[in-house]
Parts: C-alpha cells; structure tokens; sequence
C-alpha cells in the first residue's frame, strides 16, 4: 500500500501537475492492478479493506488518465473487483484469513480509511483549486475580450464620427476660401475658424494614435529625472498662444528647482491634454493655472480653471471609455480620450491622477510623480555647474 500510494502520488504529479502523460501511465496502471489483486488475495479477501483499496484505485485512476481512455481502465478495475469477489464466494476457502486477532483488523481498517481519505483529499483539493484557477483565466479572458470590443468601438466611433466631422469641416471652410470673393474681415474670421479647427484636429488625432499604440502594447517609458519647468516650457508656451486666441490667461507657477521621476514625452503628453481641457471648458476671459508642489517624496502638478466645471453625473465615468466627449465653451469638440491617455500615461510612470471640481466655479486636476531630490542623490553642485 505505501508503494502504490507512493507511485500514484508520481504519477499524478507528472501527470496533472508537470502535464507529462506519457505510456508510463500505461505501465502504472497495469501494476497497479496486479499489486491490488495480491493485495486482495493476501490481506484476507472481503474480509479485509481489499475493496475500500479498489475504490480509491477507481477514483485516482479517473484523476490521472485522459478521459479517452476511461473505457479501458475504468471498467477493468470493475471487472476485477467484480471477479475476486465472485470468485472468493465460489471458493470459499481459496483466501486465507490473515488477521491474527480482532484489533488488527480494526487497526488495518483504521489504517486504509485514512490512507483513502488522505488521497481522495489530496487529489480533490488540486483538482477544486486547477478548477478555480482555470475559472479565473477565464473570467479574465472575457474581461480582456470585453475591454478589447470597447477599444474597437471607441477607435471605430472616433474615425467614423469625431475625425470626419472636423475633417468635413475643414474642407468646407477650405472650399469658402478659395470658390468664394470673400471680404477681408470674412475671410479672416474663417483661417481663425480654420486654425481652431486644425489643432483640435491635429491634437485629437495626436491623443487617437497615443491611445492606439498603448493599447497594442508598444509604449516604451523611459523614467529619467526630469527639470519640471524645463520640460513643460515649450509645451506651455504653445498652450499659451492657444489660450491668448480664446481670450484665456493661462499662467504657471512652476519652481526651477523641481524635478521628478518621469519620462519626457509622457508627462509633455499629459499636462498639455489637461490644459487643453482647461481651456476647452473655461469661458473666455477665465483663467488657468498650472502649479506644482512638493509633499513628502511626491511632486503634485495641478492644472486649476475657473470653467463650468464637471456635472456631477459625469464625474465617475470621467476616466474611462464609457465617458461622453462634450462640446467645450468655443464648441471645440474633442475625442474623449484625453483624460483616458492622462490616466494611463500616469500609472506608467508610477504616478496618479485625480480631481474636484464644482459647476459653474471650476475644475482642478492633480497629477503625481515621484519627486527627484537633486541633494539626496548628490548631484546639485554638478548640475549647478
């Protein structure tokens, strides 16, 4: 009984565990059947546990061969069980008694019900926690697959609708100019219709191939420390010009000596998409404000408006695909992954994005990175230098 125990345990490894099913099963399965038969017939036949031992045989051999082969082996540790009985009430005498007293029997007994109940626990055990496991895979596979179908209807709806709309646009505005003897004061609000309509195009466009490639998996972060002011400047000059023909001031207050753990491209990406929303959702002649500070190891940029703010209804949807892109206070008409990208671009970089906001009053976003201690790495005289 130990060795069959033994060798069942290996060969149900090998054979559920490590996945090698191979002729040795085969082998095991034969001898098996041979060491319960003397089994039966030396431990006194129908008097002993001989058919608690077949039982248990049955149960490990459906846990361990693939179910193709359950007609051959399955019915064969029936057939046998079946046979030495049969054959020990013909032949009475034929199986020896071998118990030399009542208390061993009891004590074998007790000894092949807890080896029995041992095994079959074992065996379940795997078998319930392989069933969970597998269970999960699945699920997660049905979310992946479900978060896959509304990435495909997102990008679908985006090329259908919010890239054709602006497109169609500016061919209209682009046939006015050149089909039509406009006056000049006509002629100018239309190149400033036409710009206007341009960057929204050319900054959703940016946000729609952003988006895409981080959603194939090619997004490569590049964590360096960063000079916040220095790697936001550029990028906050443009947005100023941008603001200026809105009739929006947009200042920032960002420290020289700040720097944090980010990568370059990324973090451009994010803070320009959230003043884009700043802007596209504050009224002309409000104000945006980028700022920054440090608390404990992090460094919080905030992107503050004095815009309509964010109804209340839309605030939980806010950074995901199911939320609704909406017109901004100039009509400007966006995509509805801006904050999607800022999000993911965030958590990629080790940081957290989140917000508050109040109608009618106005908006703040907060982003954090990990702060860079220009002392605490020993690098400040060389850089001042």
């Amino acid at each position: 009984m130990a060795i069959i125990s033994f060798v069942v345990a290996f060969v149900y490894y090998n054979s559920r565990i490590k996945d090698r099913l191979n002729s040795s099963i085969t082998i095991f399965l034969i001898t098996n059947n041979l060491l319960l038969i003397a089994n039966y017939y030396y431990n006194s036949g129908i008097n002993g546990p001989g058919y608690v031992i077949f039982i248990l045989s049955f149960f490990t051999t459906v846990a361990i061969i693939p179910q193709k082969q359950y007609k051959i082996w399955l019915p064969l540790n029936v057939g046998i069980i079946l046979s030495l009985l049969f054959i020990e009430n013909a032949h009475p005498d034929l199986i020896e008694n071998t118990y030399n007293s009542r208390t061993s029997r009891f004590i074998d007994f007790g000894y092949s019900y807890i080896a029995t109940v041992s095994l079959i626990l074992v065996v379940t055990v795997h078998i319930r926690t392989a069933y969970k496991k597998e269970r999960r895979v699945v699920e997660q596979k049905a979310k992946a697959l479900e978060l896959t179908n509304t990435t495909k209807n997102k990008l679908l709806s985006i090329l259908a609708h919010d890239l054709k709309e602006p497109l169609s646009s500016l061919q209209g505005f682009l046939e006015l100019l050149t089909e039509y003897n406009l006056d000049e004061a006509e002629r100018v609000n239309i190149e400033k219709e036409l710009l206007r309509r341009t960057q929204d195009t050319s900054y959703m466009l940016t946000n729609v191939l952003s988006w895409t490639k981080s959603q194939m998996e090619s997004v490569q972060v590049k964590l360096i420390p960063l000079n916040l002011l220095q790697t936001l400047d550029n990028t906050l000059r443009i947005l100023k010009s941008i603001a200026k023909e809105k009739s929006i001031e947009l200042n920032d207050d960002l420290a020289s000596h700040i720097w944090v753990i980010g990568d370059r491209d990324m973090l451009q990406l994010v803070i320009r998409n959230l003043v884009i929303n700043a802007i596209k959702f504050t009224y002309p002649g409000g104000k945006v404000t980028v700022s920054a500070e440090v608390v404990e190891n992090n460094c919080i940029i905030k992107v503050a408006d004095t815009g309509q703010g964010i109804p209340l209804a839309q605030q939980a949807s806010l950074f995901s695909l199911s939320a609704q892109s909406t017109f901004g206070t100039g009509k400007e008409k966006g995509a509805g992954l801006g904050l999607v990208l800022c999000q993911e671009f965030a958590a990629l970089q080790g940081g957290k994005i989140w917000f508050t906001s109040e109608q009618n009053v106005g908006s703040t976003f907060f982003v954090s990175f990990e702060f860079y201690s220009l002392a605490k790495h020993g690098e400040l005289s060389k850089l001042s230098s």
